[in-house]
């Protein structure tokens, strides 16, 4: 099994949870996007770009332009393990597991009236919300980031 993170390794904060979840560990490796490399710079959106959120190895959030993310994964070589993708927003990206695409399967089967969903960063709220909104009627969206743990109301989560 490899894991591919958006950021550099090891997925500490991740990894050793899902196999909690699933109740076994699994050999696997990890491949970062930023390993080895002095890319961050390049890495980093316009202003005007969709970006996605993801953690240094030190444990600090990076923000990274998404054309760039998607650029990158495309050139990593084929896996001949399971290979599942740590991001949860939609990539266009073939070859992996992808927990955006098992998230939105779960809540079209459920059809959820009510939709709760937490983004790692305020400037991501819209573009998320039009990925999901035709999946609940009523959306809400707060930002939380687990990478910096700003602290926002978590509140609107609960109506």
């Amino acid at each position: 099994m490899v894991f591919v993170t958006l950021g550099q390794t090891p997925r500490d904060d991740v990894i050793p949870e899902l196999f909690k979840i699933i109740g076994k560990t699994l050999n696997y490796k990890e491949i970062g996007l930023l390993d080895g490399t002095n890319n961050i710079e390049k890495a980093k959106p316009s202003e005007d770009e969709e970006f996605l959120v993801t953690r240094l190895r030190e444990g600090s959030e990076v923000k990274l332009s998404r054309r760039w993310v998607e650029k990158v994964l495309k050139r990593i070589p084929h896996q001949k393990e399971m290979t599942v993708l740590l991001c949860t927003d939609d990539v266009d990206i073939d070859g992996y597991i992808l927990p955006s695409k098992i998230l939105k399967c779960f809540a079209s089967i459920i059809k959820p009236e009510k939709l709760g969903i937490v983004v790692p960063e305020f400037g991501q709220i819209e573009m998320v919300r039009g990925k999901w909104e035709s999946i609940a009627r009523d959306l809400k969206i707060v930002s939380y980031s687990p990478y910096t743990h700003i602290f926002n109301d978590l509140s609107i989560l609960r109506d």
